[in-house]
């Protein structure tokens, strides 16, 4: 029998009644550290104090997040590690339905009523399973992938009683290293026996990655058809529409995944973005009205489902509702500079569409001076809007200004580049449209060569001096930050450690390892530094 005394558990449920019982029935098992939560918010700021070896939490908690929402942003955020058992509590038979189409399970997940020796059984089954894992999250959290797929191939050796589980992280493993035709490989052999849902999703990832997008499509569409409730599917199957330029189409498979499960926000916020783009007013105002109502009470909300509301509210021509719901906003969030920054720029926006131009001028200018005196970087839509109001606003130089900055720090995205003709159109600038976008383009490009030039000529110094002020200059380019970041990488791999710029580089890599990790570049320059680190006996995370 497992000992848990020295097991440290969070209860996470909204009845103090329910709590209690959990915790007498948790001391029977010898749990003495046992601290009890009854909302999602508090639950987290718990876990972000200290660390918890059994999280048992139930399914619903009244207004706010449920169970699953709080187990996705805690896996999601890794608030948690590997190593924490998550069990979830349900009354409702209907849960396996929910577990069977959510992205992050938990562990286990217990009916009620439940008696103590179920409880341990299925604790000391989760915790063997954790046991025999061990291993691999620990060459994980070293950064260790590839010796972690030689561990999972050694477990699989001594036919391991959790196979199938290993199998299945040893192709997510295979898939984060770029190893697609070995992972696709090992997919097909899953596939052979049984056609899991999780293999197939993977042998799409695979086939997607070496360029075979319609067969990719293909085992999406079918994996759908045979397991219309496993929801990662909807979400490759969209994501590589919308890759080859059929937005309706991938707005449409959306919408088909939030039915199924309308509880999960992003998802929601997504379907709300791309029908925005779309030009699909209705359907973006019904999925960001359902962010911002039934987030109200939930730790995962965001300034920005307030501010995606509004706009949609502005564009109907309906300025009243889109005010009323950033002063919603401003009573529901921190007045931080980002926030009262895109707050701001919201409000000129709709004081112009209301034709008081003396109040939309007030509000840009507050604006734009929260942006000057804090250097704060703004998402794509929010950098536009700020330039539109400029124009706008008859600030012209301002707004041309802030039009090559995203042009110049996205020179290659194509969907920027058409925000900002849609942006200019809008603003009554087409005809010079072209001539901006272009001009700017041409400029990053001449001074990325630039440095890539003084870099094969090895003038290094010369290279990262250009390079990294350029980074500095254009934050969000993530082409100048990876070119910056080799340069860097290579000087301390030709001349010797030096913490200094390998620290740079590092910081390069890290602001744009959320979007951007996957691209080979990165994975490439990330890995090159990881030798060079080791070359010095400095491990690199």
């Amino acid at each position: 029998m497992m000992d848990f005394t020295k097991k440290r558990v969070l209860i996470i449920d909204d009845s103090s009644a329910m709590c209690s019982s959990l915790k007498h029935t948790l001391g029977n098992l010898g749990i003495g550290k046992c601290e009890t939560s009854n909302s999602g918010n508090e639950a987290i700021f718990r876990i972000r104090q200290r660390e918890f070896d059994i999280i048992v939490c139930d399914y619903c908690l009244g207004e706010g997040s449920d169970g699953q929402q709080i187990l996705e942003q805690l896996r999601k955020s890794a608030l948690i590690s590997p190593s924490v058992a998550f069990l979830m509590v349900t009354a409702e038979r209907g849960y396996e339905k929910v577990v069977s189409c959510a992205e992050l399970a938990p562990d286990d997940y217990l009916l009620k009523p439940f008696t103590p020796e179920t409880i341990r059984l299925r604790l000391e089954r989760v915790f063997e399973k954790k046991e025999t894992f061990n291993v691999i999250y620990e060459l994980l959290a070293l950064g260790n992938s590839a010796d972690a797929i030689v561990e999972c191939d050694r477990l699989l050796d001594l036919k391991n009683k959790f196979a199938i589980d290993l199998i299945r992280m040893k192709g997510e493993l295979l898939i984060s290293l770029d190893r697609h035709e070995e992972a696709r490989v090992l997919y097909e052999q899953v596939i052979s026996a049984r056609a899991i849902p999780w293999a197939r999703i993977g042998l799409a990832k695979t086939l997607s990655m070496a360029g075979r997008v319609e067969e990719a499509i293909e085992i999406l569409e079918l994996a759908i058809a045979d397991t219309p409730q496993y929801l990662e599917a909807y979400d490759l199957l969209a994501k590589e529409h919308e890759a080859q330029g059929q937005t309706a189409l991938a707005q449409a498979i959306l919408e088909q995944a939030v039915e199924i499960s309308p509880q999960t926000l992003s998802r929601q916020s997504r379907v709300g973005e791309m029908a925005y783009r779309n030009g699909d007013l209705e359907k973006a105002k019904r999925a960001f009205g359902i962010v911002v109502e039934q987030g109200r009470y939930s730790f995962s909300r965001s300034p920005s489902d307030f501010i995606r509301l509004s706009k949609v509210h502005l564009d109907e021509g309906q300025q009243d509702k889109a005010l009323s719901v950033i002063a919603d906003a401003r009573k529901s969030f921190d007045k931080t500079p980002d926030f009262e920054l895109e707050t701001s720029v919201m409000e000129s926006l709709i004081h112009h569409g209301a034709s008081n131009r003396e109040s939309s001028m007030l509000a840009l200018e507050k604006a734009l001076e929260i942006k000057e005196k804090n250097g704060l970087i703004l998402p794509e839509s929010s950098h536009l809007d700020l330039a539109k109001s400029c124009f706008l606003n008859d600030k012209v130089e301002e707004g041309r200004t802030l039009v090559k900055d995203i042009v110049s720090n996205f020179y290659d995205d194509e969907k920027v580049q058409g925000m900002v003709g849609q942006m200019l159109e809008q603003v009554g600038r087409a005809e010079e449209s072209k001539e901006l976008v272009d001009n700017s383009v041409r400029d990053v490009i001449k001074l990325n060569n630039e440095g890539v030039s003084l870099a094969k000529k090895g003038d290094l110094a010369g290279a990262i001096a250009l390079l990294v002020s350029a980074a500095q200059r254009m934050p969000q380019n993530v082409q100048v930050a990876l070119n910056a970041a080799h340069a860097l990488i290579v000087d301390s791999d030709r001349n010797g450690w030096n913490e200094t710029r390998m620290d740079m580089a590092r910081y390069l890599l890290r602001e744009h390892e959320t979007k951007y990790s996957s691209l080979e570049k990165y994975k490439k320059i990330n890995g090159l530094m990881k030798e060079v680190g080791l070359k010095f006996g400095v491990n690199i995370i």
